[in-house]
């Protein structure tokens, strides 16, 4: 058994155990969904009022289910080797990164520094080609990018004309297998933010072209047309975890830092929609969530009745709107948002160890089909929080 078979059989087992904390969905039921597993968990979120996602607040939840603590020691290992793959020209001419916002430029430059040094590149889902230009222009070697969209291949090659560089572009669908023979003649191919089933066909024709190396930073999981997770390595098809989409998404679900503004807006929408969900309950008489279609931002300014006569004419709801006013359910919206802040923040301690199941699961896929491989992070999580990545060298 591999190290990664050894880690991954641990995380499996943890987030098996503890499955009720995070697999849920957030607007199923009125009530706590695991208060019976978890009761003295679920008596102190009813009871306290601590700044939720704070240190105080972790600390109490830890007291009360330590095993939750463990989450840390499945993220200390796997670290990328420190000293980078390649010296960096740190005196890049402006021109190479003319048009790229800086943020996506860093991250660029950082996960070139762990790439390999090949003969030639293939650089899957493309975009516009930024990493494969500064591939080419550092080792003046061929670049082969690979993009669906026409658009962003024309304006690839406009740029590697402009700086002279070994940059070629090929309009392709890769989900339909168009990167096939691109892949089978490339020394090494590279993918920065590839999502979902676009880094996983990557993986899966890598592996049935025999392309000598694989350089690759998942994104998205959740950006895949099967209803539930499809695993690819034998260990993650022996679990016996079954990850929906929604589950997916809790392992890229980062707590954003937005705006003052924004964060009233999006509180004060999810506060209507639990409000109006409560009042649709009573009203239809049925114990279900209800989904609402988005809203115009500007609606939530005219209060939660407004909200909610806009939500029945959604809903065809409109015959029920007399038997029961709105506004008395304003306060329960009130009270279902603190408890879901709750909850949510409890499900937030398993979100990077989902991730790093799903490295897993692509790592021990890659040794099983003869490679040598590695994973860890290429840069630091302010740059971009996607920073896993996989590097893997055919034996």
């Amino acid at each position: 058994m591999t190290s990664f078979q050894q880690r991954f059989q641990v995380l499996d087992t943890w987030l098996k155990t503890h499955t009720q904390l995070w697999q849920f969905d957030t607007f199923a039921r009125l009530g706590n969904p695991w208060e019976n597993a978890y009761p003295e968990l679920a008596s102190h979120l009813v009871r306290e009022n601590l700044e939720i996602e704070s240190e105080a607040f972790y600390a109490e939840v830890f007291q009360h289910c330590p095993d939750l603590k463990t989450a840390s020691k499945f993220l200390t290992s796997d670290l990328l080797d420190q000293s980078p793959q390649r010296t960096l020209t740190h005196d890049l001419p402006s021109y190479v990164s003319a048009g790229i916002k800086g943020r996506k430029w860093s991250q660029i430059q950082a996960f070139v520094a762990h790439t390999p040094k090949a003969n030639n590149y293939v650089e899957w889902c493309a975009g516009k080609g930024h990493l494969g230009k500064l591939l080419a222009f550092q080792d003046n070697k061929p670049v082969h990018s690979l993009e669906w969209q026409k658009t962003l291949c024309e304006a690839g090659e406009q740029e590697a004309k402009r700086l002279k560089i070994p940059q070629t572009f090929t309009h392709a669908d890769v989900l339909k297998g168009e990167g096939r023979t691109a892949l089978a003649n490339a020394h090494c191919a590279v993918a920065l933010h590839a999502c979902g089933d676009l880094h996983r066909e990557l993986i899966e024709q890598a592996v049935a072209t025999n392309t000598a190396m694989l350089c690759i930073s998942p994104c998205c999981y959740h950006l895949t047309q099967a209803s539930d997770y499809q695993p690819l390595s034998h260990s993650a098809q022996q679990s016996a975890l079954t990850l929906r989409q929604a589950d997916l998404k809790l392992a890229v679900k980062e707590v954003a830092t937005a705006g003052a503004r924004e964060q009233r807006l999006k509180q004060l929408e999810l506060t209507y929609r639990l409000g109006f969900d409560s009042w649709q309950r009573t009203a239809r008489q049925q114990d279900e969530y209800l989904p609402v279609p988005s809203i115009q931002k500007a609606l939530l300014n005219q209060g939660f009745v407004a909200f909610c006569q806009w939500a029945v004419e959604q809903k065809g709801l409109l015959h029920l709107q007399a038997n029961l006013p709105f506004d008395v359910f304003e306060r329960q919206g009130q009270q279902r948002y603190q408890q879901v802040q709750k909850l949510e923040a409890i499900s937030q301690l398993f979100r990077p160890a989902l991730e790093y199941w799903l490295v897993l699961d692509r790592a021990i896929y890659l040794e099983e089909s003869g490679y040598q491989v590695e994973i860890g992070k290429f840069c630091d999580k302010s740059l971009t929080p996607r920073n896993w990545m996989i590097r893997a060298e055919r034996k």
